[in-house]
């Protein structure tokens, strides 16, 4: 068997392993559950695709050999296909394309594309997952059409407290379910969206330091998105605003996993920002504190993520502090 094949086992059966983290009992063993894409990734993206696939069929089978079908399915729908298509996405390359962050008439291969054309921008591979977590609820709540997905979720929240809170009395177990309701589905979605787009991350500057990356990094601060995804969340805000009880449920939580793209876009725009200052990296450590601990400080940065893609303030806050004699017209974005 070929040293990538074997690589490519190696890595799905230690991302398997990693699934299974949680069954050990400890709490410190969860971070292990969130980096179970990783070991497929780095395969994946140091020897294509179809090592992808052959690492996300090891862990299927090793998990399905141990613990059947449900968790065999589970893996294979949360992380098997998700990191076989986010490599087959980012080894994609755009024919006659501009690089990805190219500057007005550079070379592509100057950007990280090659002679053919671009590499595929990091922002459509994260919006491709996003619209995926969108479907994956519309299409959860079909199946539970008859209770509605909020009386699902409702029951399904009941049995996870009676089971890990089994002492926690009526009431307080009532205002749990309730706080946490409204953006369940939403809070789901949006963890594994950026659990596979963080380990993807990780697994790339793992490999460019290993020197075993078969495309360069992109400038993750020149984040663009791809204009189609405004339709989605057009869509989602109507529905959350006109729409009737359930149906209100449902444009809202979409509303919320759509506008993830718009959240990571206006990072992009602050650490554009923040490049200007003196002391960046204190600046960017009271900023990401301020987002942890205030969920509407998230909104406000995912509003300039909108604004930024209509109306590209990256671009207008170059010009303008360069013209002012700051900054170095040298330094990408």
């Amino acid at each position: 068997m070929p040293r990538e094949a074997l690589t490519a086992v190696a890595a799905g059966l230690a991302s398997a392993a990693a699934a299974m983290a949680f069954l050990s009992g400890s709490f410190a063993t969860i971070g292990f559950v969130y980096l179970a894409p990783l070991p497929m990734l780095m395969a994946g993206l140091a020897f294509g695709p179809r090592a992808a696939a052959i690492a996300a069929l090891s862990g299927v089978l090793a998990l399905g050999f141990i613990g059947g079908t449900v968790l065999a399915g589970t893996f294979a729908a949360a992380q098997g296909l998700p990191t076989w298509a986010v490599v087959k996405l980012a080894l994609m390359v755009h024919p006659h394309a501009p690089g990805a962050g190219a500057r007005p008439g550079e070379a592509p291969a100057a950007t990280g594309g090659s002679a053919q054309g671009a590499w595929m921008a990091p922002g459509w591979i994260v919006s491709a997952l996003t619209v995926v977590a969108a479907a994956m609820i519309l299409v959860a709540a079909g199946l539970v059409s008859d209770v509605g997905l909020s009386g699902y979720v409702a029951d399904y929240l009941g049995q996870v407290l009676s089971i890990v809170a089994p002492g926690l009395d009526a009431a307080n177990r009532g205002l749990f379910i309730q706080k946490f309701l409204p953006l369940f589905p939403t809070a789901v979605a949006a963890i594994w969206v950026l659990m596979v787009t963080v380990n993807a991350v990780i697994a790339q500057g793992l490999l460019v330091r290993l020197g075993h990356n078969r495309r360069p990094s992109p400038d993750y601060a020149g984040l663009d998105l791809p204009m189609w995804l405004s339709w989605p969340l057009v869509g989602a805000a109507v529905m959350a605003l006109f729409g009737p009880g359930e149906w209100e449920y449902l444009g809202r939580n979409l509303v919320m996993v759509l506008a993830l793209p718009y959240f990571l876009l206006g990072l992009a725009v602050f650490h554009t920002l923040a490049r200007r200052v003196a002391s960046t990296k204190a600046l960017l450590v009271a900023f990401y504190l301020v987002i942890m601990i205030s969920v509407w400080a998230a909104v406000v940065v995912a509003g300039i993520g909108v604004v930024e893609q209509w109306y590209g303030l990256r671009n207008r806050i170059k010009p303008a502090q360069t013209r002012g004699g700051q900054g170095d017209d040298d330094e990408e974005f």
